[in-house]
């Protein structure tokens, strides 16, 4: 009976697969249609098409997200998206577009944008109306698109790019992995719990659709103003060309528009003789000035001495991880145990919906328990939820070895819906470990991978291609092996009032640039570092000329805006964090929890009793991400494959068990 449970299970798969593309596809018509309810007819989906504008400028990026929304049914519509955006990205404008119309959006306190939208949707007006769902991703709405119709909405932001010592890199997210929900986070007097929710992602996420090619397309329109001719730029997800005009590099995608099935990433590396170079972004604004200072005092700082580790390596074995995610997952582990030296401590867990570890305490590095550990991470497999708190709670409440400083590295994709839970139990029992997140896949969950790493004062590192985990590790194990600048502060001089953020300045590995965004009553000339590593540590520096920057403003309120915010994690109420944003939030005209942009048309363009069709459009999944098969057989060709199957384990299971069968079946 076993046997013909599993292919039960296999074909309910396919079927549930079939179900998402499959949702309805009317023979002939070559359009995805979509209904509201049973009872109401089948409407041609939206489409959507993207086009992003970005330019490059040293360390700050400026983004144009183009979204249009195309109807091609006969009735009015309403259309959703949820829009992945840079995990640190100012938002900053928002435009609706109906034909050569302009309109403006306007940004207000959460719930009174949902009400003028809603107010607007209900008189038949043309309006959009944008608010964040989560710290990277932002929900679009655009009510009354008629017939044929075509409505833009336009995002501007602005983002601070931040080197590892001289590679820069630029991730545009194009779509994101379905968002596992887990159950009640692991307590300290653990009662009857309730068994862990299903997958439920931030809306449909679906496999390319039949006759969709034309939807779902992002142009991506790039010019990196670099000032110098670099070292390498090239694309680890994309096919790109490029050259250096003399100024910068105009970056073309060899296919463009790209399917939205994975992230865009640029990377570029400045020339040797660029070296660590100190830079002050400042922009005057009324009688005052807001600047960003980015340096890197650590490699200055970095002496040979290095302190035996006790590294626990965390991989992430869930369902979202099959494919070629798995199979980098299990090389960056390799890797790791590679570069672990004989006087380390080390152990591996890897955890789905339960966890498991290698070792029950952490063992030396020796060569057989280094053999050990490969063989088992080499069979892991991956299936299964995606129950972070467990195995997070397990490593950080284990008794730590005097002497040894204790690493954590988790390698994951980051695709749950619990951020803040991971983010709290983090920064309650951290103590004196060190958290460091290696992020995997096409499309990963950048927000909580960095943020983890930020809390754990640790680093975050992208692995973006398969033929750059072994790199990628590397890197990360220089830091790893490097002695930490802590306890950082920033002295000006006197008579230089400033408000800085973050306020606490953070721990610094080999390469990493200090980055601080100043409100100032004048600019300094020069500045003292002081820190510890372990001894006491100082650096005085003379700031370069100030390059006068646009936008500057908005990312000091932004990461005023995320400093607020991370009082969530350390437990702060709602109200109370709502009532430090809010005000930020307004002022510098930024995309917030509490703050969202809407745009109206004044003039009604349905009648009252004309019926609305709202949709939800769908991401497509990642091209990395596949739970099942794809065919091309389509719903009535899967259910012939499924009856196929179930014929074929009955007829096994009567051959192998003739006797059994007959006796359960009689």
């Amino acid at each position: 009976m076993k046997y013909l449970i599993g292919w039960i299970v296999l074909v309910t798969g396919l079927l549930s697969q079939a179900a998402i593309a499959n949702e309805h596809d009317e023979p002939g018509t070559g359009l995805f249609l979509l209904r509201t309810d049973a009872a109401s007819a089948w409407q041609p989906a939206l489409l959507l098409n993207t086009e992003m504008d970005v330019q490059v400028s040293g360390s700050i990026a400026e983004v144009r997200i183009r979204q249009t929304f195309s109807n091609p049914g006969g009735a009015f519509a309403e259309g959703q998206y949820v829009l992945p955006v840079s995990e640190q990205a100012a938002v900053y404008a928002m435009t609706l577009d109906i034909g050569e119309r302009r309109i403006e959006g306007a940004i207000h306190e959460r719930g009174q944008a949902r009400k003028i939208y809603q107010q607007a949707k209900d008189n038949g007006q043309r309006s959009g109306l944008v608010e964040q769902s989560r710290p990277n991703l932002f929900r679009t709405s655009v009510a009354n698109i008629g017939a044929g119709e075509t409505i833009s909405v336009t995002l501007r932001y602005t983002e601070l790019l931040q080197p590892d010592a001289t590679r820069f890199s630029l991730r545009l997210p194009l779509t994101m992995t379905p968002r596992y929900v887990p159950g009640p986070a692991p307590s300290d007097n653990p009662q009857q719990q309730a068994a862990p929710r299903p997958a439920g992602p931030e809306g449909p996420i679906v496999p390319h659709l039949h006759g969709e090619a034309a939807s779902h397309q992002a142009q991506i329109n790039l010019y990196l103003d670099s000032g110098m001719e670099l070292a390498q730029v090239h694309s680890p997800s994309h096919a790109i060309e490029t050259r250096y005009d003399g100024h910068g590099y105009p970056v073309a995608l060899q296919s463009n528009p790209v399917p939205m099935d994975r992230d865009f990433v640029l990377e570029w590396q400045l020339p040797a003789e660029a070296g660590n170079q100190a830079a002050l972004f400042s922009q005057a604004v009324g009688d005052g000035y807001y600047a960003l200072l980015m340096l890197s005092p650590a490699a200055a700082a970095r002496s040979e001495e290095r302190q035996p580790r006790e590294v626990f390596l965390i991989l992430d074995t869930s369902g979202s991880m099959q494919g070629e995610r798995i199979r980098q997952a299990r090389r960056s582990v390799v890797y790791a145990l590679d570069r672990l030296q004989p006087e380390d401590r080390f152990n591996v867990l890897e955890f789905n919906s339960q966890y498991s570890m290698l070792f029950r305490a952490p063992q030396q590095a020796n060569a057989a328990n280094l053999h050990e550990a490969r063989r088992w991470v080499q069979g892991l497999p991956a299936s299964g939820g995606t129950e972070m708190l467990p195995v997070l709670r397990e490593a950080l409440t284990q008794p730590n070895e005097p002497g040894y400083l204790r690493q954590l590295i988790f390698i994951t994709d980051g695709s749950v819906s619990n951020e803040r839970d991971v983010l709290q139990m983090i920064h309650q029992r951290l103590r004196q470990a060190r958290v460091f997140t290696v992020g995997i896949g096409a499309a990963p969950n950048n927000y909580l991978l960095r943020k983890a790493a930020e809390v754990g004062r640790g680093q975050f590192t992208a692995i973006n291609d398969a033929d750059g985990v072994g790199e990628s590790m590397n890197r990360l194990f220089e830091k790893l092996e490097s002695p930490v600048l802590t306890d950082l502060a920033l002295h000006l001089p006197s008579g230089i009032e400033a408000e800085t953020w973050p306020q606490k300045l953070p721990d610094l590995y080999a390469g990493q640039p200090l980055v601080v965004a100043l409100k100032l009553n004048r600019l300094p000339e020069e500045l003292t570092l002081t820190g510890q590593q372990p001894e006491p540590w100082q650096q005085s520096l003379v700031l370069p000329e100030q390059q006068n920057s646009e936008g500057v403003a908005r990312l000091w309120a932004q990461r005023k805006i995320d400093a607020m915010m991370d009082k969530l994690n350390a437990g702060a109420g709602d109200d109370e964090v709502r009532d430090l944003v809010l005000p930020v939030a307004l002022e510098h005209q930024l995309m917030s929890k509490y703050t969202s942009f809407v745009a109206l048309e004044p003039v009604p363009a349905r009648a009252f009793d004309e019926p609305l069709h709202s949709q939800q459009i769908p991401n497509l999944n990642p091209v990395d991400h596949r739970a099942y098969p794809q065919t091309s057989l389509g719903l009535a060709g899967l259910w012939a494959l499924a009856l196929a199957l179930l014929l074929a384990a009955m007829l096994v299971l009567f051959w192998r068990h003739p006797a059994t069968w007959s006796r359960r079946h009689a």
